[in-house]
């Protein structure tokens, strides 16, 4: 199994080091198969939104940092463009976690890639997402933030 963590997220609040970033989670994720990773995570109770139970928050987070490295540990360094979120069950604190990340496709610069939460053989959360190379990586022109603004909002330069 690869293990490596990527020097563009050194302080990442998921992946980084602790040494880099001591708020971090600090979850190594290794890689399996070529597109697909894995990392183990014990749900601490500093982490609980409702009493004795995961905060939807931080599932989210280990999702998305999950289909994140699976690309990552690919070379590929691409942003979440969407992602959706099931949550299958809660997961108790003191739970240790198993987090998976797989890439499904790619179609020109967007990769399409999936991610879930295990525990004792069952699945507490899923997600879907699209990720996309930032505009530098594929020569393309992302949507300036402008247009992107809800209405009555501006992204002026101060």
């Amino acid at each position: 199994m690869k293990r490596q963590r990527a020097e563009s997220h050194r302080h990442c609040v998921v992946c980084a080091a602790p040494e880099q970033n001591p708020a971090s989670l600090n979850v190594v994720f290794k890689q399996l198969q070529p597109q697909q990773v894995q990392a183990r995570f014990t749900v601490e109770a500093q982490y609980q939104g409702y009493q004795g139970v995961l905060h939807g928050g931080i599932a989210a987070t280990l999702l998305d940092a999950a289909m994140t490295q699976c690309l990552l540990q690919q070379g590929v360094e691409a942003m979440t463009a969407s992602m959706e979120v099931r949550y299958h069950q809660p997961i108790a604190v003191g739970s240790r976690l198993t987090v998976i990340g797989r890439q499904l496709a790619r179609k020109r610069s967007l990769y399409l890639m999936e991610a879930e939460i295990v525990t004792n053989g069952q699945c507490y959360a899923s997600a879907h997402g699209k990720f996309m190379l930032p505009a530098a990586q594929d020569g393309q022109r992302n949507t300036p933030l402008a247009q992107c603004a809800p209405e009555g909002v501006s992204f002026d330069a101060a």
